[in-house]
């Protein structure tokens, strides 16, 4: 039974993350809008080069607005023309995945609201729970201290600005912190409903697998367990000393594979081909699933540098994939399912793309940040995480600006 005082400080500590972090938005948007309106440098002819290439003729509707168009560049544009238009064959932009743009069309058919505007509030609202659940996890298993600084690494990370636009990491954030602490807490309804909707949202998705099914091999007990120490450990940290006998474990497994299937089933309903979307990919020439297994190409590809940050052979992106290369023994350390977690969400983008856009990607890699935090707190001297957070900061700040004047972020 639950003493109410440890039901009051619970939802006291839940309160305060979330005011902290409904700041953390405002004090955002403010300096957002402030840039906007002071410091315009918007790049029309390449936004005007981008809607000949990539869109039907007739695409937008009307012109985008002076205080429309900074959140309308890039994938933004895409998900907004499949939140109206919808997918059907030939069209380019059905290679990304539905669940965001559904939720955008939905709501704005509740509301009445504009695409651009409910899209701008959805990412907020997504992200925003996505942070809470991230911390309240991570308070749970490492510590409220821990957590704090795992949060705030995650905040000003450079890739962290596509929390607050219109695309899809919002959204897949807080699936995937969902399934994280369905599994955590062992509420596998929970969890089953956010690995079945992840490979909606964003293809590595259907990856979830993969950390769903160290959580059942954890939840068993193997006769020779004994003779594996770490893994006996990371048993006794999932279950305690007894197996869970709970069948709908095993019916989490399932979730992914559905949500793939049912992705594959909306893909040929609507253009007649169940893999349209994965082949559409080929007009970007750049993701490929079967990147996964192609290693030297993978190893080649980390050496093609070409720009310090570009649409391919970014310096940061490769910069960035060294820091969560650095920080892997850690995660080991941090329990074994956060390996699993890393692998999905760091190594497979960074492979499938061969580190275009990775920046982006390694901002839903949340093992990254509470292993830093991690190594931050295990240091003497405060200067590092000082430092660390400033260049960090200063990095977003640089991708924000070009990202809102149509210039390559990620």
């Amino acid at each position: 039974m639950i003493e109410p005082g440890h039901t009051t400080g619970a939802a006291s500590r839940w309160g305060r993350v979330l005011l902290v972090l409904v700041g953390v938005k405002v004090a955002y948007w403010a300096a957002v809008l402030t840039a906007v309106g002071l410091w315009p440098d918007f790049d029309t002819n390449r936004a005007a080069q981008i809607q000949e290439h990539w869109f039907p003729a007739g695409w937008p509707p009307e012109p985008r607005g002076e205080w429309e168009r900074p959140f309308a560049t890039w994938d933004a544009e895409h998900y907004l023309y499949l939140s109206a238009a919808g997918y059907a064959a030939g069209v380019r932009s059905i290679a990304f995945y539905p669940l965001w743009p559904l939720l955008i069309r939905a709501t704005a058919a509740l509301t009445g609201l504009s695409h651009p505007l409910l899209g701008l509030v959805l990412a907020n609202v997504c992200s925003l729970g996505g942070w809470l659940l991230f911390h309240r996890v991570a308070a749970r298993r490492f510590g409220e201290k821990l957590a704090d600084g795992a949060l705030t690494l995650l905040v000003v990370f450079p890739g962290s600005l596509f929390f607050q636009f219109l695309y899809s990491e919002s959204l897949f954030f807080l699936l995937l912190t969902g399934l994280w602490w369905g599994l955590e807490r062992q509420r596998y309804g929970v969890a089953w409903g956010a690995a079945f909707l992840a490979p909606l949202a964003r293809g590595v998705g259907a990856f979830s697998l993969l950390p769903i099914g160290w959580h059942w091999w954890a939840t068993r007990r193997w006769p020779w367990l004994p003779r594996w120490g770490w893994l006996a450990e990371e048993c006794r940290r999932v279950v305690g000393s007894e197996p869970v006998r709970d069948r709908s474990i095993s019916v989490l497994l399932a979730a992914p594979v559905l949500g793939w299937g049912t992705y594959l089933g909306l893909m040929w309903l609507w253009t007649g081909n169940a893999f349209a979307g994965l082949e559409a990919q080929k007009y970007w020439q750049v993701h490929s699933i079967g990147n996964l297994w192609n290693v030297p190409k993978f190893v080649a590809g980390f050496f093609e540098v070409s720009a310090w940050h570009d649409f391919r052979g970014s310096v940061l992106d490769r910069c960035l994939f060294l820091l969560l290369v650095y920080t892997l023994p850690m995660i080991w350390r941090l329990g074994k399912d956060m390996v699993v977690w890393t692998y999905v969400l760091g190594i497979l983008p960074a492979m499938s793309g061969t580190f275009t856009s990775f920046t982006r990607f390694e901002s839903c890699a949340f093992p990254l940040f509470i292993a830093l935090a991690v190594f931050f707190t295990g240091l003497k001297r405060k200067w590092p995480v000082v430092l660390f957070v400033i260049l960090s900061a200063t990095l977003h700040v640089i991708l924000l600006w070009r990202f809102i004047n149509f210039r390559w972020a990620g």
